[in-house]
């Protein structure tokens, strides 16, 4: 553990509380995590295996050189408690699989240990990066703007691509959602942001108005890719945030005028409902009169979950379920099934009760702490969208899911500098280090 210089050190009191850490690691870790993150994201739509290797090597080597630059400094600040380390034994399970010769396809399981390796890289690397209240906003805010501008080209290639990504690249598909070629894949990454514009409108007062409007452009974004899902959970999201707004309206009208605060609450539904009357909700209005809602998704869960019944201390081996589902379908159908539409299930067919405990634990005890934190909350909308959808083995969704995990359990940790307390009005100052 890093310790904290004493607060009457000459060194501090020399330099003042308020100037900027000069520890630089953190920050160069910070920014490459984010351009890997990003690189993942634009390259989603590409079948070769080259994105993901690039995307898994980046992370592997940034982890690398980072603890051994800082093994002479010891332990970074990470995150306490005991859930957040078992994020560390996800990849381990796969190992253990392959060791113990348990699993269906070596193959298979191989790029999965790869594959959630780098996914617990990037939540150890998050923890290094958002060491401050400084740090932590900074990342939010980039992630934010990303978000956005992936809306907008969302948008624009919805009504003008002909489902070619980037208007280039052809896609397969009618359609396209900025990078992503599935749009419930788009609809888990904007989940995502989408509480962190609606957070920071709430918190600024009419100022605010810019984060509500992308919040309007996000949700608007969700609509015209017809993910239904997705629809769903971004509603849910929106009307649940208001409700917590009104719920600490007291505490977040601290230095915010009644007027204010009452101009911010009707400008998120009015700036949603243009945007989304702009981009045209017709589509997704007809999907959900679709007559089989589930298109084949319960038959696919139902699967899983019974080979998880023939396998539930070790499961098929990670990664092997659409080696596996034929044997335990209960009908055919005329496509090809790579997933069960229900990563919980599927983790448990998997890799048996073990692994499924060991994801669903760290997700599960970071929940308080995001209804605390309300700009994490899409955490807890991608793990419910997980019960009806894959977004897990997309790195560029999960990717900053995990980076989402992290952060909130860096902002409950008491030794992180600086404050993470999202009910005071900060828009401005700066926070000095607690010690």
């Amino acid at each position: 553990m890093i310790a904290m210089p004493a607060i009457n050190d000459p060194a501090v009191i020399a330099r003042g509380p308020f100037q900027k850490n000069v520890n630089w690691q953190p920050r160069v870790v910070g920014v490459v995590l984010l351009l890997l993150l990003v690189f993942t994201t634009v390259t989603v739509f590409v079948q070769d295996a080259w994105p993901a290797g690039v995307f898994q090597i980046g992370v592997y080597t940034l982890t690398a050189i980072y603890l051994l630059w800082g093994i002479r400094r010891g332990r970074e600040h990470l995150a306490g408690g005991w859930a957040p380390w078992i994020v560390y034994g996800i990849p381990v399970w796969g190992v253990i699989q392959l060791l113990a010769h348990t699993t269906a396809s070596t193959v298979e399981t191989r790029e999965a240990v790869l594959r959630w390796s780098a996914l617990a890289a990037i939540f150890f690397l998050t923890q290094v990066a958002a060491q401050t209240h400084q740090a932590r906003e900074a990342l939010l805010l980039f992630f934010l703007c990303f978000a956005a501008v992936m809306a907008i080209l969302c948008l624009l290639q919805i009504f003008t691509s002909g489902g070619r990504v980037l208007w280039i690249f052809p896609s397969g598909y009618d359609y396209v959602c900025a990078t992503f070629a599935y749009r419930n894949n788009y609809a888990q990454f904007i989940e995502i942001s989408l509480p962190i514009a609606l957070w920071r409108a709430l918190r600024q007062g009419w100022r605010g108005w810019g984060y509500a409007l992308t919040g309007g452009l996000l949700y608007a974004s969700v609509i015209g890719t017809a993910s239904r899902s997705g629809t769903i959970v971004c509603t849910a999201e929106l009307l649940v945030m208001l409700a917590i707004g009104l719920i600490r309206r007291d505490r977040l009208r601290e230095g915010l005028t009644f007027r204010s605060t009452v101009a911010i609450f009707v400008l998120i539904p009015i700036f949603a409902t243009i945007c989304t009357c702009a981009v045209g909700w017709q589509e997704v209005w007809l999907r959900f009169q679709n007559q089989d809602l589930y298109e084949g998704r319960v038959e696919f869960s139902l699967a899983a979950l019974d080979m998880a019944k023939h396998q539930p201390l070790t499961g098929y081996g990670l990664g092997t379920f659409s080696e596996v589902y034929q044997q335990h379908a209960l009908m055919d159908l005329p496509v090809i099934v790579n997933h069960a539409h229900d990563d919980w299930a599927e983790f448990a067919a998997d890799g048996g009760i073990p692994f499924f405990l060991l994801i669903f634990i760290p997700f599960a005890a970071a929940v308080p702490a995001a209804f605390r934190h309300p700009w994490g909350l899409g955490l807890v909308g991608v793990m419910l969208h997980g019960f009806c959808d894959y977004p897990f083995p997309r790195p560029a969704v999960s990717g900053w899911l995990f980076a989402m995990l992290a952060l909130l359990y860096m902002a409950q940790t008491p030794g992180s500098r600086g404050t993470d307390d999202d009910l005071s009005r900060s828009r401005s100052r700066v926070l000095p280090f607690k010690h």
